[in-house]
């Protein structure tokens, strides 16, 4: 029998939610403060956003260079080793901050750690990618892979909070050694993952009983005829349809400011309610998608059209009670569906592809990330807050209205109703 037709135990899809849970908080918590102390430093904006985009661009560039290495190994081992990094980066932040080098130092010791947390993020996504898919049955792995977002954005809401409270008290380098103990939690995690023991195997088709003459006829006659399936063509539409909801999501991040400082002018408190809002809307998103509420199918359907419809309200109100709900249901309805879009990479390609395809999406999302940012920053700063919010609707909405019309989308959503 395959790998992938096996569950493990119970045990082991924990231990696989904690370590999303604390490399999330580890990353988020590492984040705040460096970019704060970057600021503190060099009082520039420009080297911030420099350092900022450091966390994602190198993972872009030679992602694509290692993908094909992404499928060789044991996905266990490497997920392990590249967590060493991580947590060898944060140890290292801790003791150069504490050694009060110089600044040109720091900083580019901050550059050096996201660079390399950029590339560990891109192989750590598909080497999780084969582990889920070798070692747990499709209906388990897709709630695995949703709960999983859903904990991620909790572990960085804690992450964020926890370290706007350590700066307040402390300094900078509690922040990054609090990270590097986190990131170490999260390896033995990895460790007690590929140590749970497997549970009971799912039975093979050959293994099951035959039937009786009159049921199989019967079976045959209910069970609806597959369309042919184009692989190549679906991962293609896998790629496309990631962009828009790995765009949108920055986009409306980058706005986030201004956005609040129309509604509520010189209101910090605002724009932190606003912040919680998105990533409570993550959450609520990953469990609708792990118990059922919301299908994948109906996300794949519905979700950019009316993503784009609720986007298009932010150009048309600024009451503080609408903008907070608008900003809840826009980014538990986003949300979705990159989640579902992380399902489908993770089910979509053969199996001895799979980390290779998820370097490639992950590549494709993180240029969408970076892309939209820009362009978000570029639209509310020379043509207005309103005329931003409406280009994004636009976008949003010929990608929704486009999904019906594409001949893979009845294959693709037979993937996704594995779940």
């Amino acid at each position: 029998m395959s790998p992938a037709s096996q569950t493990r135990s119970p045990t082991a899809g924990t231990w696989l939610l904690s370590f999303f849970f604390l490399g999330s908080a580890a990353e988020m918590l590492q984040a705040v403060a460096l970019l704060w102390a970057t600021y503190e430093l060099t009082h520039n904006a420009v080297v911030v956003g420099a350092i900022g985009a450091a966390a994602h661009l190198p993972g872009v560039v030679l992602g694509l260079a290692l993908r094909k290495k992404a499928d060789a190994g044991q996905a266990a081992r490497l997920l392990s080793l590249t967590n060493w990094v991580l947590f060898a980066g944060s140890s290292a932040l801790a003791l150069v901050w504490a050694a009060g080098l110089g600044p040109g130092v720091i900083i580019g010791a901050f550059a050096a750690v996201q660079c390399s947390l950029s590339v560990v993020k891109t192989l750590n996504k598909a080497y999780v990618g084969r582990f889920v898919r070798q070692h747990f049955a499709p209906t388990h792995a897709v709630r695995l892979l949703a709960r999983s977002s859903a904990l991620s954005l909790v572990g960085a809401l804690i992450g964020g909070g926890a370290s706007g409270l350590l700066l307040d008290t402390t300094a900078a380098d509690s922040c990054f050694a609090v990270a590097a103990l986190l990131y170490l939690l999260s390896l033995v995690a990895v460790r007690l993952v590929t140590a749970a023991p497997p549970a009971v195997r799912e039975v093979p088709d050959s293994a099951s009983p035959p039937a009786a003459p009159a049921a199989r006829t019967v079976a045959r006659a209910e069970t609806p005829r597959a369309a042919p399936a184009d692989p190549a063509g679906r991962t293609r539409l896998i790629l496309l349809y990631s962009i828009p909801s790995s765009g949108a999501l920055p986009f409306i991040s980058t706005l986030m400011v201004p956005l609040a400082q129309s509604v509520a002018p010189g209101s910090g408190s605002f724009y932190s309610v606003l912040t919680v809002t998105t990533a409570f809307g993550g959450f609520l998103a990953g469990m609708a998608l792990s118990r059922g509420t919301l299908s994948a199918e109906r996300t794949l359907n519905i979700a950019l059209v009316a993503g784009g419809a609720l986007v298009a309200c932010f150009a048309a109100t600024r009451w503080p009670p609408a903008v907070l709900l608008l900003m809840l249901v826009a980014a538990v309805v986003l949300t979705a569906h990159v989640m579902v879009m992380q399902v489908l990479t993770n089910q979509a390609p053969p199996a001895d592809q799979v980390g290779r395809f998820s370097v490639v999406r992950n590549s494709v999302a993180g240029s969408a990330k970076a892309g939209f940012s820009l362009l978000a920053g570029w639209l509310g700063e020379a043509w207005g807050l309103g005329t931003a919010w409406l280009v994004l609707a636009v976008v949003l909405a010929l990608f929704g209205c486009a999904w019906w019309s594409v001949k893979e989308r009845s294959s693709i959503e037979e993937l996704a109703r594995v779940g």
